[in-house]
C-alpha cells in the first residue's frame, strides 16, 4: 500500500461519515429547534456551509501532511539485509521510533476530528453573535451539536484508521523489527467497547434532552413530530451500524492474525512470527505468542539434536553421569569420615559412671542421623546423656544432664561436643578436687548452670542447648534440679505419670543476655518412684491423620500416656513411641528408679 491509495482510503471511508451523518444531522437540529428571522438563518446556514466545507478542506489537508511525514520517515529506514544483526544501533532505534508512530497514527486522527469539531462549532458560534446578535439557543445548539457528534467521531474514526494502516506493518521495513510489549501504546478491548458504548448511548440521550429542552421552551420548530422521530432513529442507526461494523471488523482482523499464526504453527512451522498491527489485546496476545513459538522452537531444534547423534549423547552423558556419581561417592566417604570424627569425639562424653545401692539409671539415646562407615552404621545427633556419683561436703549424690544442642546432624553433633566437654571437664574437678566438694547442691548446680552459659555465650548466639541437670542425695532421695526450656521431668508413682513442675525454669545456655541461675527447684522422691528425662524427640511424632494426610504429632499427653501404659519400662516406651508415629528428631531419655536397700 503506498501513501496515495491510503489517503484517499482513509479520506473517503472519515469523510463520508462525517460529511453524511454528523454534518447535516447537526445543522438540521440546529434548525428545527431555533427560532430566527429569515435573514438570520441565512447567514448561519452560510456560516455552517463554509465552515464544514473549510474544516473538511483542512482536516484533509492535515492528513496529507502527516502520511507524508509518516511516510517520509518509513522510506529513510534502512531495509535489514541479512536480519536485524545487519542494522547499527542507531538504525534499529530509528526503526522502532517509526513503528510506534505508525501504532500511534490512529489516535492522531481521532483527536484531530474532535478538534475539527470544535474548530468549526465554536467559531461559527461567535461570528454569529458578532454579525447578528448573541442568541442563547445558537449556544446551546453548539453545546449539543459537539457532544453528540465528538464522540461517536472520534471513536469511528480510530478504528477506521487502525483497520486502513494494518498492512503497513507487512512492509519490509517493519517486518523484522521487534518492539517491547510496554512500548506498544495501550488501548484494550475493555476500554475500547467502553468508549464505544458511551458514545452510542449518548446519542439519543443528548437528542431528545435537547428536543425536550426545546419543547418546554417553545422554541421548536417543527409541525410533524414524525420528522424530528424519524431523524432521531436513523441519526442513531447510522453511527451504530458504523460503528458497530468497524469494531467488529477490528476484533475480526485480531482473530484472523493470531489464527493464521495458529495454523502455521499447527503445520510444524515455527519461523512464523506474529507482528502486531494494533495497540489492542491481539498486540499483547502477538508477544505471548512469539514467545510460546520460540519455546516451542527451541525445544524442537534441540529435540533433532539430540536424535541426529543420540547413541554418542548417551555415552557421553553416561560417563558423565559415571563420573558424578564417583565424584559423590568421594564427597560421600569424606563426609562420612568427618561424621565419623565427630562420632569419635562425642563418644566419650555419654557416660554412665553410676555407684548407688539406692537408685538404678538406664540410658536411651538414638540420633536421627545415620551413617555408615567402613560397613558399619554409627549416629551423631545434638542428644546427650550424662549421669555420675559425686560427693558434696561428704554427701554421695547421683548426677544426670539430659541436653539437646539445637541444630541437625553436624551443628547438633559440635554443640553436644562442646557441652560434653566442658560438663565433663566441671564433674572430673569436682571429684578431684576437694574445694569444689564443699559446695551445697544447689550452689553446686548454680554455679555449674552459670559456669556452661558464660561458656556457651562466646558462641554468640549460634549454639544454644537446652537441658535438664539435677541432682539426688543418695540417702535422703531428695532431687534438686534446673530446667532450661527442656521437657519436664516425668515422675511415675503408683502406676501415674505426671510432670515435675518446676517453680522456676531458665532460658537456653548460650542466649544472650539471659538470667544467671539464683532458685533450685527441689523435690523429694519416695522408694519405688521413677523419673524419666528426655528431649523433645519423644513428643514429637510424624502421624498420618484421619484424613490420611501426614502432620506433627506433638503432644506431651502422649508421652505420660506411653509410660502409664508401660509400666514406665523404658524398652517397651521406646517400642511404644516407634509404633504411634515415626520418629523425627534425635530421641534420647534417662531413666531413674528410687528403689530400697
Amino acid at each position: 500500500m503506498n501513501r496515495k491509495s491510503l489517503f484517499w482510503d482513509l479520506t473517503l471511508k472519515l469523510e463520508a461519515f462525517t460529511h453524511t451523518v454528523p454534518v447535516p444531522f447537526a445543522v438540521y437540529y440546529a434548525i428545527i429547534t431555533q427560532k430566527m428571522e429569515p435573514n438570520h438563518w441565512k447567514i448561519f446556514i452560510a456560516l455552517c456551509l463554509v465552515f464544514a466545507t473549510g474544516i473538511g478542506l483542512l482536516g484533509t489537508f492535515i492528513r496529507h501532511l502527516l502520511l507524508k511525514y509518516l511516510f517520509a520517515k518509513i522510506e529513510r529506514m534502512k531495509l535489514p539485509t541479512n536480519g536485524i544483526s545487519s542494522l547499527s544501533k542507531e538504525e534499529l532505534a530509528y526503526a522502532k521510533s517509526v513503528k510506534i508512530l505508525l501504532f500511534r497514527y490512529p489516535l492522531v486522527e481521532a483527536i484531530i476530528i474532535v478538534i475539527r469539531w470544535l474548530s468549526g462549532v465554536i467559531p461559527i458560534s461567535l461570528l454569529f453573535f458578532y454579525l447578528v446578535e448573541y442568541t442563547p439557543s445558537v449556544t446551546r445548539s453548539a453545546i449539543f451539536t459537539f457532544v453528540m457528534i465528538a464522540p461517536i467521531s472520534f471513536v469511528t474514526y480510530y478504528f477506521i484508521t487502525e483497520n486502513s494502516i494494518r498492512n503497513l506493518f507487512d512492509l519490509p521495513q517493519f517486518r523484522n523489527i521487534e518492539l517491547q510489549e510496554k512500548d506498544i501504546p495501550k488501548f484494550n478491548y475493555f476500554t475500547r467497547i467502553l468508549v464505544a458504548f458511551f458514545s452510542l448511548a449518548a446519542l439519543p440521550f443528548v437528542i431528545f434532552s435537547y428536543i425536550l429542552y426545546s419543547l418546554a421552551s417553545g422554541e421548536i420548530a417543527v409541525a410533524d413530530p414524525m420528522i424530528p422521530i424519524v431523524t432521531v432513529s436513523f441519526i442513531f442507526i447510522v453511527p451504530l451500524v458504523v460503528c458497530s461494523y468497524v469494531v467488529a471488523k477490528s476484533v475480526n482482523e485480531g482473530l484472523n492474525e493470531t489464527s493464521r499464526s495458529l495454523g502455521e504453527l499447527a503445520k510444524g512451522n515455527f519461523n512464523v512470527i506474529v507482528n502486531p498491527r494494533s495497540s489492542d489485546d491481539f498486540a499483547k496476545q502477538a508477544f505471548y505468542l512469539n514467545s510460546v513459538i520460540g519455546t516451542l522452537k527451541n525445544m524442537y531444534q534441540e529435540i533433532r539434536d539430540l536424535n541426529e547423534g543420540l547413541e554418542e549423547k548417551v555415552t557421553l552423558r553416561t560417563d558423565e553421569l559415571n563420573q558424578s556419581l564417583l565424584d559423590l561417592s568421594k564427597l560421600k566417604v569424606q563426609q562420612d569420615g568427618d561424621y565419623f570424627l565427630i562420632y569419635q569425639l562425642l563418644n566419650p562424653f555419654a557416660i554412665k559412671d553410676i555407684s548407688s545401692k539406692y537408685f538404678q539409671v538406664d540410658h536411651f539415646l538414638r540420633q536421627k542421623k545415620s551413617f555408615e562407615y567402613k560397613n558399619r552404621k554409627y549416629e551423631i545427633g545434638g542428644d546427650i546423656n550424662i549421669s555420675h556419683t559425686i560427693h558434696l561436703n561428704e554427701q554421695k549424690y547421683l548426677l544426670f544432664v539430659n541436653a539437646d544442642a539445637m541444630g541437625k546432624s553436624m551443628q547438633g553433633a559440635g554443640g553436644a561436643l562442646v557441652f560434653g566437654s566442658v560438663f565433663q571437664s566441671i564433674v572430673q574437678r569436682t571429684k578431684t578436687d576437694a574445694r569444689f566438694q564443699t559446695l551445697s547442691p544447689d550452689e553446686w548446680l548454680k554455679s555449674t548452670f552459670q559456669e556452661l552459659q558464660l561458656i556457651f555465650e562466646t558462641f554468640d548466639g549460634t549454639m544454644l542447648v537446652s537441658l535438664s541437670l539435677g541432682l539426688i542425695a543418695e540417702g535422703t532421695g531428695k532431687l534438686f534440679f534446673l530446667n532450661a526450656e527442656h521437657p519436664m521431668i516425668v515422675l511415675f508413682r503408683n502406676g501415674k505419670a505426671n510432670y515435675l513442675f518446676p517453680t522456676i525454669t531458665y532460658r537456653k545456655l548460650g542466649t544472650l543476655g539471659a538470667n544467671s541461675a539464683k532458685e533450685v527447684n527441689e523435690f523429694q522422691l519416695q522408694p519405688k518412684d521413677v523419673l524419666l528425662i528426655g528431649s523433645d524427640g519423644k513428643d514429637d511424632l510424624l502421624s498420618k491423620n484421619p484424613e490420611g494426610e501426614w502432620e506433627v504429632l506433638s503432644e506431651d499427653e502422649n508421652f505420660l500416656e506411653i509410660v502409664e501404659s508401660t509400666g514406665a519400662n523404658l524398652e517397651d516406651m521406646i517400642r511404644e513411641i516407634d509404633s504411634t508415629g515415626q520418629v523425627i528428631d534425635d530421641i534420647s531419655i534417662i531413666r531413674i528408679s528410687y528403689k530400697t536397700e
